[in-house]
């Protein structure tokens, strides 16, 4: 396979990422690195020092299983961020216990060096299992070639992105995912012209907004504070004009600054640093919390509509973490927004797609997947491409 640099370079932008805490994970996390077959993890205690040298082990065997796992064509596979690593600065964070695994209490028992290898062990497994899910994604993509190659519409010229997405929703469609690349204008600008198409289309309908770009408490002062990003600030500001609630999903330290930095081993020997927020393990749990606060809003909602602005790595199918795949499949339409740009003559790859075919995908400016099994081969419903 070629290498896909290009894809590389506008995927590291799907993580302005943090890392929330997830119940669920820790215990299923605890379960398999202190539990036996035959002990119940709810009955047996485990204590700090057993804990702290456990992990010691844990961060050794991840870290061997996540190199084997990027070698070969899937290094070229991953993302800034995604590779494995056996260093973190700046743990635990400068800002008090507020931060990843907050709700953990026998996380907040251990040292400083145990808490930096929890942290280490779970980005090493999240990257063998983001490999892993590459793997078969390609493997998926080669098995459905014929039908890939002559699945798909191109929307063409006629209508502009933001009413051809309106005319593809179905009704039946309650979990609408907007995975964009961050800080380019005409996607933005898109999605604003979206928000108004879909409101002209639907103007009954109860509809949410909800995104990355917010936290989930005291949105409204950091709508202000975050005015510096005049593209965003305006499609919250539709979307108060349309009827439409603006809800924030991440938790509010997410927006605190001076996070750890990873010591990233590259392929070559090198080693490089990298923010935390661009690791695999940050998404995953963040795309889990983000859950939580869906599912609060659809017992209360259930006849909702929920658009989601977010990254394009938070909902693609392909991604082993997506969000997604959280929900009911019959519900469920991604929309993903990539940059048109060209390099070196060619247009640059943009999604695992253009990776496996890059001269019938990256050059399209719109590409869509009536058949919904073969949207969740390819890694979405619709694509742009817009510059």
């Amino acid at each position: 396979m070629k290498k896909i640099t290009l894809l590389f370079l506008f995927c590291a932008l799907f993580y302005p990422a943090r890392l929330p805490a997830q119940s669920v994970w820790q215990k299923a996390f605890w379960k398999k690195l202190f539990s036996s077959e035959s002990a119940s993890p709810s009955l047996r205690f485990i204590s700090t020092k057993q804990a702290e040298k456990l992990l010691v082990e844990r961060k050794a065997l991840s870290l061997s299983k996540a190199q084997r796992a990027c070698t070969g064509e899937m290094g070229e596979c991953m993302f800034y961020g995604e590779a494995p690593i056996h260093r973190i600065e700046g743990w635990p964070f400068s800002f008090s216990q507020a931060g990843p695994y907050e709700d953990n209490e026998l996380f907040q028992t251990l040292s400083r060096s145990a808490k930096k290898n929890y942290f280490i062990s779970a980005h090493n497994r999240a990257v063998s299992r983001t490999a892993a899910a590459r793997k078969n994604a390609l493997k998926r993509m080669a098995q459905a070639k014929e039908d890939l190659m002559t699945g798909f519409d191109d929307l063409g010229a006629g209508d502009s992105p933001a009413k051809s997405l309106v005319s593809l929703i179905k009704e039946n469609h309650k979990y609408i995912f907007l995975g964009e690349i961050h800080r380019f204008p005409a996607i933005q600008s898109t999605i604003k012209s979206f928000l108004q198409a879909y409101r002209a289309s639907n103007p009954k309908q109860q509809i949410f907004l909800l995104t990355e770009f917010l936290p989930n408490t005291d949105t409204a002062s950091y709508r202000w504070k975050l005015r510096k990003f005049p593209q965003y600030y305006a499609i919250w500001q539709t979307a108060d004009v349309l009827k439409i609630p603006v809800i924030g999903l991440d938790p509010l330290w997410v927006f605190k600054k001076n996070y750890p930095v990873m010591w990233v081993n590259k392929p070559n020997g090198e080693v490089e640093k990298e923010q935390m927020w661009f690791s695999p393990e940050v998404l995953r749990v963040r795309n889990l919390i983000w859950k939580k606060e869906i599912d609060r809003l659809r017992a209360q909602y259930p006849n909702a509509v929920f658009l989601f602005h977010t990254g394009a790595a938070h909902v693609e199918y392909t991604e082993p973490f997506s969000l997604s795949n959280l929900f009911p499949k019959e519900e469920t339409f991604v929309a993903t927004f990539q940059p048109y740009e060209i390099y070196n003559d060619e247009p640059a790859r943009c999604d695992l797609l253009d990776a496996f075919n890059p001269t019938q995908f990256a050059g399209r400016k719109s590409v869509f997947w009536p058949d919904a099994d073969l949207a969740r081969v390819a890694g979405f419903d619709v694509r742009f491409k817009l510059r």
